[in-house]
């Protein structure tokens, strides 16, 4: 079962600067989708760099979510986001993150399974 709660405007700077810290280097995938674009794949899987709300000039209020390695750096721009969704897991962990703008286009960012990972790393039962 999943939980999605939306992130307050005035609380996305907080949410998403932690986002960063905790999710840095987590395999992201970032689609685009709403009435004009259709379904647009954004970005296939890439290491999340950062994810934050531009705080000065023409670009301040919209959401930077960068992806890449060091020197190969992508940054996507949501201009005017109206709403920030989080999509979790039963057990917390962050599935997905959807950010709509004011023109209804939603930009999905989904955060790659951890079980991979998990299971390479897991002792072997004795």
């Amino acid at each position: 079962m999943h939980h999605t709660r939306e992130i307050p405007r005035e609380g996305w700077a907080d949410y998403l600067s932690l986002l960063s810290t905790v999710e840095f280097e987590h395999p992201v995938r970032i689609q685009a989708r709403g009435p004009e674009v259709g379904d647009e794949p954004v970005v296939g899987s890439l290491p999340l760099v950062d994810i934050a709300v531009a705080e000065k000039g023409s670009e301040a209020g919209a959401i930077e979510v960068t992806v890449g390695h060091p020197g190969e750096e992508l940054t996507h721009r949501i201009i005017h986001p109206e709403h920030v969704w989080a999509e979790e897991t039963e057990r917390g962990e962050l599935e997905l993150l959807d950010i709509e703008d004011a023109d209804h286009v939603r930009t999905l960012i989904y955060f790659e399974p951890h079980e991979l990972l998990d299971e390479a790393s897991a002792p072997s039962p004795a």
